[in-house]
């Protein structure tokens, strides 16, 4: 599969970041959410989606709290 992005709000609006794989677009939301960002999902840009393959707001600051309390 190529690329996945990560929405997130910016100002009334919602934009969209491009990463190469679901490593790298976890990072970005990361990166976002250490700005106080309001990251909305991450997803695969092409193909078919598993349920799985979209990780919601809820998940990302689960994955982001990990990283936190990790070190």
């Amino acid at each position: 599969m190529s690329g996945w992005y990560v929405s997130y709000r910016a100002g009334a609006g919602t934009v969209m970041s491009l990463a190469k794989n679901r490593d790298e677009a976890i990072s970005i939301a990361r990166g976002l959410l250490d700005r106080k960002i309001d990251v909305q999902e991450i997803g695969p840009l092409l193909g078919m989606r598993d349920p799985g393959d979209i990780i919601d707001s809820v998940e990302i600051r689960k994955l982001h709290a990990m990283r936190i309390h990790a070190g």
